[in-house]
């Protein structure tokens, strides 16, 4: 069984993390939209098919998390949204199960053929496709971190509070691959809100909700976790502020309720940056019934992040 935190090259916890991401959100699909369970390990564990998926799916989640990935890659980081929705739009075949905020956004772009350029778009979406950029950008340009996150993300949500929420969970995902213990993520997650501010608005609901989180006093929700962005990313961070390892983030993360898909994968995503893609099977033996996806493709992709994630040299004109 592999030791959690070994130490592993960037690329191999980066392909580690995607393949955590995809594992926890298959364990949370059966889940979705259910309240808190009390559940045992080994029924959550079991993979099974909800009304909407079959028994192992992964979600709109890995889909789109996936396509973010490759659109920072294939264009050398430079973040573009009218790019993200052209490959959405052209995706063959449609990705299924997509949130309100991104179908809304996708449709105007199909009608106009532009982003849209309002301030809607305030669930989930926003941080639940986040983890890539953080993988790209190393924790001391955290402008760059910002701007990148930005870019991809008012493609489908514009608004403060999902902007803000996107750019605290690439933050942590940076942090999680430099080595940040999962204890100050939530710090600094606090940090992250403070440098999107000027760019992204206000996020004063989030930034209450990861202050009641520092402080102690944060309860999860009696009916699970909503789409809301903030509540979103402060039920990640409460899962893996107290995770002894990747199972036990992820189980943790499903008996909250709610959008356990969603939550379940980012906690998958933050904890797994600590292992290899086999590590990540090996704890968690039920990922042999997972249709996660190909083992090249992600190791080619986390390569793509990494390389990424070298120091940037600012020219005129240079796009995030």
């Amino acid at each position: 069984m592999a030791r959690f935190g070994d130490v592993l090259a960037p690329a191999d916890r980066v392909a580690g993390a995607l393949t955590a991401y995809a594992c926890g959100d298959a364990l949370g699909v059966p889940y979705e939209g259910r309240p808190p369970t009390g559940d045992g390990d080994e029924v959550i564990e079991t993979p099974r098919a909800s009304e909407r998926w079959a028994a192992g799916a992964t979600s709109d989640d890995t889909a789109l998390t996936l396509l973010a990935a490759r659109c920072l890659v294939d264009a050398a980081g430079r973040a573009d949204a009218t790019a993200f929705l052209s490959r959405l739009a052209a995706h063959d075949p449609p990705v299924p199960g997509m949130g309100p905020s991104t179908r809304a956004a996708l449709a105007q772009f199909r009608r106009t053929g532009a982003v849209p350029d309002d301030r809607e778009g305030a669930t989930n979406g926003a941080p639940m496709r986040a983890l890539p950029v953080g993988w790209s950008v190393p924790p001391e340009q955290m402008d760059l971190l910002v701007a990148r996150t930005v870019e991809l993300t008012r493609a489908t949500h514009r608004s403060p509070e999902a902007l803000v929420a996107a750019c605290v969970l690439a933050g942590c995902a940076s942090w999680s691959l430099a080595g940040a213990s999962a204890a100050t993520l939530t710090d600094r997650a606090m940090a992250v809100v403070d440098i999107a501010r000027p760019v992204c608005g206000d996020a004063s609901r989030l930034a209450g909700l990861l202050g009641e989180l520092v402080a102690g006093r944060w309860c999860p929700p009696r009916t699970g976790i909503g789409l809301d962005a903030g509540e979103t990313v402060v039920g990640v961070l409460h899962c893996v502020r107290g995770a002894e390892s990747l199972r036990a983030g992820l189980l943790a993360a499903v008996r909250l309720g709610g959008d356990t898909d969603t939550v379940a994968a980012l906690v998958g995503g933050l904890l797994g940056a600590r292992l290899s893609a086999a590590q990540v099977r090996a704890e968690l033996p039920w990922s042999g019934g997972v249709s996660l996806p190909d083992a090249a493709k992600v190791c080619r992709l986390a390569a793509g992040l990494v390389a990424l994630r070298q120091p940037v040299v600012r020219s005129p004109g240079l796009r995030p």
